[in-house]
């Protein structure tokens, strides 16, 4: 058993580093859809593991035990997109959760979340359970921030980043599908409700995400990624989640010079497919 484990976790690092050190010239992107799964070896990672909210699978113990730890969590399909399926429960004392879910809102027993939240699962489909970050705030609205990171070459740019600024205070995602609003990044953090050291945020925002981006890359064959990135209110940096096909509909309009640094990156990658 000790002599398989050890051929199996060399081939694990070679296929690694096999992925971290091909140029992009050589490599297809590919997609990766659970959630789970591209945020494992970030939360497994001793400083980027700092900026991951708590995560596991969905079971009844697991929703149990982190209603214990945490006042909010959100319960996600594991492969979803844009905002959907996305359930929010939120502890309103020792015995009962506020469950949310798109315009829905029920008062359950805490001991009878797991029953309850099958009621807006999809079937057939895995979720995972994550914290509940509490986000910075404009104007009373919570707002998270896309970033877009593409490898031309052999290194990571950053060639896109912005605000998403949820449509009400009290709603449960801040994705564009679901009705936020893309705003140019500076302008949202300075309008920000709570006061926010804007450089020093834009620095750690920028070198976390090229950080995460070298982390997925080494993992998994991929050459661009949207990550959904966030600021809480006493302006420490989240990592929420990853999208290796990330949605840049709409966004020429919000900042036509990054749009044209993100399509020539885009561009020089096609070439060499």
């Amino acid at each position: 058993m000790a002599a398989d484990t050890g051929h199996r976790r060399s081939y694990y690092a070679a296929k690694s580093n096999h992925f971290a050190g091909m140029g992009s010239m050589n490599m297809k992107h590919r997609f990766v859809r659970s959630k789970y799964k591209k945020g494992k070896p970030l939360m497994a990672d001793r400083q980027l593991g700092r900026h991951v909210p708590k995560t596991s699978r969905f079971a009844p113990a697991n929703l149990r035990r982190m209603l214990r730890a945490f006042p909010v969590l959100y319960v996600k399909p594991d492969g979803g997109t844009g905002g959907a399926g996305i359930i929010r429960v939120r502890r309103v004392n020792r015995s009962h959760s506020l469950i949310a879910f798109d315009n829905i809102r029920k008062k359950s027993v805490t001991r009878k979340v797991s029953v309850e939240l099958r009621r807006f699962m999809y079937p057939r489909q895995k979720y995972i359970i994550q914290q509940g970050i509490p986000l910075a705030t404009c104007n009373g609205r919570p707002f998270d921030i896309r970033v877009v990171l593409q490898r031309p070459r052999k290194k990571w740019r950053l060639t896109w980043i912005s605000a998403k600024v949820a449509p009400k205070r009290s709603s449960i995602v801040t994705n564009v599908a679901r009705g936020a609003k893309d705003a140019k990044i500076l302008e949202t953090l300075r309008a920000a409700d709570q006061p926010l050291p804007v450089p020093k945020i834009l620095k750690e925002l920028r070198h976390v995400s090229h950080q995460i981006a070298q982390k997925l890359g080494s993992r998994f064959p991929i050459r661009i990624v949207g990550l959904d990135m966030a600021v809480d209110r006493k302006g420490k940096i989240w990592f929420i989640e990853a999208n290796t096909q990330p949605n840049m509909h709409g966004l020429q309009q919000l900042d036509p010079k990054q749009y044209r640094r993100y399509l020539r990156a885009k561009r020089f990658m096609q070439k060499r497919l």
